[in-house]
């Protein structure tokens, strides 16, 4: 598989747009991220219950939403029909959950901006369902001439082997470390098909894994990308000696500017 046109030797991903900012998902916080110019933007899909694919974190409505119900229980339209700002601030009232076109189409008129595509339908949750959210999804990608400058990731170690048979390495796929966080069922070793893997610590007071375990994905000619909540000079000072290659934050205008200050982006 062919890598991902870098443009920095260190790389920030835009959390879900510009979530520490504005409301998470929406095309006003992808509109600031790309005003920041990073090198990628980060986003969540799931498929409604008519088979249009919507950009949302959660499986349900109800934490960034003035509405009540599970994504692929509710349709296209009442989806649209909720408010997805007013949680973050009035002056976000108004603003729409997008339809996945929308947020294609704002990338695909920013060309040097990459994307993580993450898909949020899982089999253990919704069966078939699931894969053919994927397949619409990356049919998407396709459509919209994206898919040379996007990784696609899940949470279901499952969905990701199916996306690794399916596609082969047409498809970059970004998985997480641990390989137990994406849950049962897997059948293969996550360093075997994986572009990058997020690594996590699950040790009590440990926010940065140790260097070994950036060595070990790069062992495999996988990079370790990573992602911390909040953003501090010492945990990014920690990852970048340890081996990061990409940072995603909810902040990626700190993050930009962290860099920069050490010359580690343009």
């Amino acid at each position: 598989m062919t890598a991902l046109p870098y443009r920095n030797k260190i790389a920030v991903a835009g959390h879900r747009g510009n979530a520490k900012y504005f409301p998470e998902n929406t095309m006003a916080g992808f509109r600031s991220s790309v005003s920041l110019r990073p090198d990628m933007i980060e986003m969540d899909v799931h498929m409604t219950k008519d088979r249009r694919l919507v950009v949302m974190h959660d499986h349900r409505v109800n934490r960034t939403t003035d509405g009540d119900g599970f994504i692929r229980g509710m349709t296209f339209e009442e989806i649209r029909a909720l408010d997805a700002g007013s949680w973050k601030g009035e002056e976000f009232r108004g603003e729409k959950v997008p339809s996945l076109e929308e947020f294609f189409g704002l990338m695909a008129e920013n060309p040097d901006i990459m994307l993580n595509v993450e898909l949020k339908d899982y089999p253990a949750m919704s069966g078939p369902f699931a894969y053919e959210s994927a397949e619409r999804a990356i049919a998407m990608m396709d459509e919209y001439g994206l898919t040379e400058r996007s990784v696609v990731n899940s949470w279901s170690g499952e969905l990701n082997e199916w996306i690794a048979e399916k596609y082969g390495g047409r498809i970059r796929i970004h998985a997480y470390h641990p390989q137990e966080l994406m849950g049962a069922g897997q059948k293969r070793f996550v360093y075997d098909y994986a572009y990058c893997v997020c690594l996590f610590s699950t040790w009590k007071g440990q926010t940065v894994v140790p260097k070994p375990m950036f060595d070990f994905a790069l062992s495999y000619g996988v990079e370790p990308w990573v992602f911390y909540s909040p953003d501090t000079p010492e945990v990014y000072d920690q990852a970048v000696e340890n081996g990061a290659k990409l940072f995603t934050s909810n902040d990626p205008a700190w993050a930009l500017s962290y860099l920069r200050s050490k010359g580690l982006h343009d």
